[in-house]
């Protein structure tokens, strides 16, 4: 693209990230609860207090007491995989002991289409576009009890309303596991579809399963803790989005769909 240079931050974003968290590092509970109540505004989430929301985001035995929260900070600087400037600047900081991550991006075209997508990995820049990687995508139990038995007997992945768009981060043949609120993963399949959509309020991208799968008669009785997807994988994963942040590498994915395959078919 010949303006791809308006999408790559300098390293100066690393100066700004640090500002960030000195300045947000000193914010109480109560100026951290204030925050997150105006920012839900008029959506509402039906719980009482930012505990009650931290505990069911990342699936915690316990809510945190007030001295718990911001006592740490990990910082995440997001920028184009080109930036080599920037990339420097945060290995850096990491080799000074600094709790920081990059995740970059990168903008493509391929034939008349452009697309935009994270990579699987921090600095995974030398890949080719559309290498394959893992995703764990909700089900959306939380809203609509349906959505899930539209997904397994449709093969097909679907994100509804304001988040239809999630499927656009998707790409032919990653491997979508599916995450079902309160209880885990109950499937995994690979996608093979473009993306379709379905009225005004769905977007879906068709799949082939990779495992066996849960039906609308016997409902959902086999499946991975989420507390094992994180034993599995070795990461901690942001559970209250449609995705489920971070993305797995191709060998994560696999690693993660050879044990979800064990767990749902042993003694079936």
């Amino acid at each position: 693209m010949k303006d791809i240079e308006k999408y790559i931050v300098g390293e100066d974003a690393m100066d700004q990230i640090l500002h960030y968290a000195q300045r947000s590092g000193r914010w109480t509970y109560d100026q951290l609860e204030r925050k997150y109540f105006r920012y839900i505004g008029a959506k509402g989430s039906g719980v009482t207090s930012l505990a009650e929301a931290h505990r069911e985001a990342f699936q915690l035995d316990r809510f945190l007491s007030p001295f718990e929260f911001n006592r740490h900070q990990h910082l995440i600087v997001i920028g184009n995989a080109a930036n080599d400037a920037l990339i420097e600047a945060v290995d850096y900081w990491r080799r000074k002991g600094l709790s920081v991550d990059f995740v970059p991006y990168r903008i493509y075209r391929l034939g008349d289409h452009e697309y935009f997508e994270f990579f699987s990995l921090p600095h995974d820049r030398h890949k080719n576009p559309g290498t394959v990687k893992g995703v764990l995508f909700d089900t959306n139990h939380a809203w609509d009890e349906e959505s899930v038995w539209e997904m397994m007997e449709n093969a097909r992945v679907a994100a509804y309303g304001d988040v239809k768009y999630m499927v656009e981060y998707l790409n032919q043949k990653d491997i979508v596991f599916f995450s079902h609120k309160f209880i885990g993963l109950i499937a995994a399949a690979e996608v093979v579809g473009p993306v379709k959509k379905l009225g005004k309020d769905e977007q879906y991208r068709d799949l082939k399963f990779l495992t066996p799968i849960p039906n609308r008669t016997q409902g959902v009785t086999r499946f991975m803790p989420f507390s094992q997807v994180s034993k599995v994988t070795g990461k901690s994963f942001f559970w209250a989005r449609t995705i489920k942040v971070p993305y797995l590498s191709r060998d994560e994915a696999l690693a993660l769909l050879e044990e979800l395959k064990r767990i749902l078919t042993t003694n079936a």
